[in-house]
């Protein structure tokens, strides 16, 4: 679905004077994209001051039952570096109550350490819990003077402390990820990249730019935008800024301190004129915090019933929006972005169905075409076999003829051996094992036995430096190696040896089988561990082409995997897999 509308272009001019409002924005972003938590304390150190207009800022981290004073900047010192019980400060107070507390003058409040005040500048403090529930932090305000804050400056207070909390969530679950081998998926959990995602797929629909430019000519606002919305984020994914209001793609709000939050739950419009004028906003947070008078605000929801996120606007003056055809108009747009951003998701599962589809065609072709190839061939021998014997009865060939019969028997045991794992490898969840202590040396050792017994004319060198036992599916084991010396054999020069060298390096257990001939080209080792390919064939071989796909299966269930490496002199095959305990 795609949408023309044609707009002459008229210039905005726009103020590159920073706000409050810009700078308040840019804060929470920059602590978005914060990695620990001295870098959220920076930030705060760099601009909560400024924003709040106090004369002093401390930002306190909880550590067990003591208040850390990690950072300040302030007219006079006042305790960074030091430590105190939680139950003997304020910041202390503010964390176990959970609440932002104020303290109009020192001297007369019960709770302030009056000792530890009486050689600073304070006269008054603003304390707010970072994370209300279970607090981690908090964020201190100080003023010379005996001072009651306004209601604005304590909601700018809450939001740092609120952006502050998210950032450092963010960043703890960060180096959660980062330390861990492999994290589950916690359902409901988007990630950043999730979100990179959504950005990526709104920059893609080529009407939004256009949609962001009519709200705003029609609205006469300043500030448009796309958000994602979820339970816990608020993301911006494409905008349009008038008003130096701050927001590029990427960056984030708290959620809790939006209109779009509530928008969420209900999924209904949110739209209003002037705050000012309406009893449900007057004293609302969100008006107060971004200091907006005007808003629109209308659920983006996809064809699945999917609530994706928000298409709103806002302006620092008043707005005629709340009207039938402002808001139809934006109803519109955001069920074309909606209808945008579903077809987009139904295109891509379609086309990964279609390639799903496709490689499942192609390998059922090749199956039935390999397969029924390969099974010709001693399928024939038993028929002529019996044929023959029926025909002669018992003559002095028979036991050849019984014994050429048994080999082709063999053969197609064989050949349905490796169908069944390949179906196991592709629908059972990869090859299961049967794990016992096992002397590798002699699997080995027995593998290359038969294989010599079938080519007496090639030269097979073995080193091995194994210890006694390792915890190993032996039989499988022995059906990786017989496939790679097997392979090795096949496509190797008669003139030069197949080696093979088995050891331990570290924790890791390493068997090489290598081999001189031709090298593999790049694209053709890419291909090499597919199900039925079996390289550049000639008249000899024979099989399924479920070797090197097999083994690459038995190395994968023991936690391995094997790697080639192939030039002028030699291709090697090399099977590692980790030791146990």
């Amino acid at each position: 679905m795609s949408i023309s509308i044609e707009i002459t272009p008229v210039e905005i001019e726009t103020s590159k004077v920073a706000t409050p409002l810009s700078t308040l924005n840019k804060a929470i972003a920059a602590m978005g994209r914060a990695v620990s938590f001295e870098d959220v304390a920076g930030t705060l150190r760099a601009t909560a001051r400024s924003l709040i207009g106090c004369d002093g800022i401390a930002i306190i981290r909880r550590d067990g039952d003591l208040c850390h004073y990690i950072e300040e900047d302030a007219i006079g010192p006042l305790w960074k570096g030091h430590k105190f019980p939680a139950s003997a400060c304020i910041s202390g107070w503010a964390m176990i109550h959970r609440q932002t507390v104020l303290v109009h003058d020192v001297v007369k409040d019960d709770r302030i350490p009056h000792e530890l005040y009486a050689g600073t500048f304070v006269k008054s403090v603003a304390m707010a819990p970072v994370r209300v529930e279970n607090p981690i932090g908090a964020i201190g305000a100080y003023w010379a003077r005996p001072y009651s804050p306004a209601d604005w400056e304590v909601d700018v207070l809450e939001t740092l402390a609120g952006a502050a909390a998210i950032a450092i969530e963010k960043t703890q679950a960060v180096q959660t990820v980062g330390n861990a081998e492999k994290t589950p998926v916690v359902d409901g959990a988007e990630s950043a990249e999730d979100f990179s995602k959504d950005i990526a797929r709104v920059a893609g629909i080529a009407a939004v730019p256009t949609i962001l430019d009519v709200v705003l000519r029609m609205t006469g606002m300043g500030f448009a935008a796309v958000a994602r919305v979820t339970d816990d984020r608020w993301i911006t994914c494409q905008s349009l800024d008038h008003v130096g209001f701050g927001l590029k793609p990427g960056d984030e709000l708290p959620v809790e301190s939006t209109l779009c939050d509530e928008i969420r739950g209900h999924r209904q419009p949110i739209v209003f004129d002037d705050a000012a004028e309406e009893p449900l906003y007057r004293d609302h947070h969100t008006p107060r915090i971004y200091g907006l008078r005007s808003y629109i605000s209308v659920p983006i929801i996809l064809a699945n019933g999917q609530f994706f996120g928000t298409l709103c606007a806002i302006d620092p003056n008043p707005a005629k929006v709340n009207n039938p055809q402002v808001i139809g108009t934006f109803k519109l747009f955001a069920e074309l972005i909606g209808h945008h951003l579903y077809a987009d998701d139904r295109l891509k599962a379609t086309e990964e169905q279609l390639e799903r589809e496709k490689g499942l065609s192609e390998l059922r072709e090749q199956f039935i075409a390999v397969l029924g190839h390969d099974l010709r061939n001693p399928i024939a021998a038993i028929d002529a076999g019996t044929s023959r014997l029926l025909k002669e009865g018992w003559t002095a060939r028979s036991p050849l003829v019984l014994k050429l019969m048994k080999a082709s028997i063999s053969r197609m045991i064989e050949l349905v051996d490796n169908v069944m794992d390949l179906a196991r490898a592709r629908m059972g969840g990869g090859i299961t094992l049967d794990l016992t202590e096992d002397d590798l040396s002699v699997t080995l050792r027995h593998v290359v036995e038969e294989l010599q017994l079938s080519h007496p004319d090639r030269e097979i060198a073995v080193s091995l430096d194994l210890p006694v036992a390792l915890t190993i599916d032996r039989l499988r084991l022995a059906q990786l190696f017989s496939n790679l010396v097997s392979n090795a054999i096949t496509h190797g020069v008669e003139t030069e040896p197949v080696r093979i060298v088995a050891g331990v390096n570290g924790r890791m257990l390493e068997v090489s089988v290598a081999n001189g001939g031709q090298p593999i080209s790049e694209e053709t080792i890419a291909k090499l561990f597919q199900p039925f390919r079996r390289g550049d064939l000639r008249p000899s071989m024979q099989g399924l082409g479920l070797g090197l796909f097999i083994a690459s299966e038995i190395a994968a269930a023991h936690g391995g995997a094997i790697a080639v490496k192939s030039d002028e002199i030699e291709t090697r095959f090399t099977f590692r897999m980790p030791l146990a305990g």
